[in-house]
């Protein structure tokens, strides 16, 4: 299976696990152990064991609370006390797990060579908060398409959609289509 991503960021990559936000389907990277796997893996985040359905259904839930943040932010709107709140206390648990350790002179997140659910929530939580308290902010974007979450980092932040391979080059055709067809 073919997974792109377009976020620029973990936690957006996680937002963006359900392929199409305004479709309404079956379309879910995380709705089984085996595509969770794949889709982990094109992240570099290779999953110790497959995940049981219980762990999915906290991945789901933690993708929401991240993707309700993300979204007020890219509109403009308040950012939600439960999703921060709910990616706060994430980031806060995988820490008593996962520290930090000493790398040269300086120190490093502790995180594992392969993943389990807990660990990926955390690492998630880690980035959505590294992101949401950096410099960013403003260029959080929503694809008018599709829906995914992604970091406009082009120079004149003119980015609009989440890939002009999908979502950019259809919405062009569409135009082109509708303007011939007049």
């Amino acid at each position: 299976m073919d997974f792109e991503h377009v976020g620029n960021a973990h936690c957006l990559e996680l937002a963006n696990s359900i392929p199409d936000r305004q479709e309404t389907g079956e379309r879910d990277w995380l709705r089984s152990a085996e595509i969770a796997g794949e889709w982990a893996r094109s992240l570099d985040l290779a999953l110790a064991s497959p995940p049981s359905s219980r762990e999915l259904a906290d991945l789901r839930a933690f993708r929401e609370d991240v993707f309700a943040t993300f979204t007020a932010i890219a509109s403009g709107a308040e950012v939600p006390q439960h999703g921060l709140d709910s990616i706060a206390a994430a980031q806060a648990r995988g820490l008593k797990v996962r520290g930090y350790r000493p790398s040269g002179r300086a120190i490093v997140r502790a995180w594992p060579q392969t993943w389990g659910v807990p660990d990926l929530i955390a690492r998630f939580a880690d980035s959505a908060l590294t992101e949401l308290t950096g410099d960013r902010l403003d260029r959080v974007k929503s694809c008018p398409s599709c829906g995914w979450l992604f970091f406009d980092t082009s120079r004149n932040r003119s980015r609009r959609w989440c890939s002009m391979q999908t979502c950019g080059g259809r919405d062009k055709a569409l135009r082109h289509y509708r303007k011939t067809r007049d």
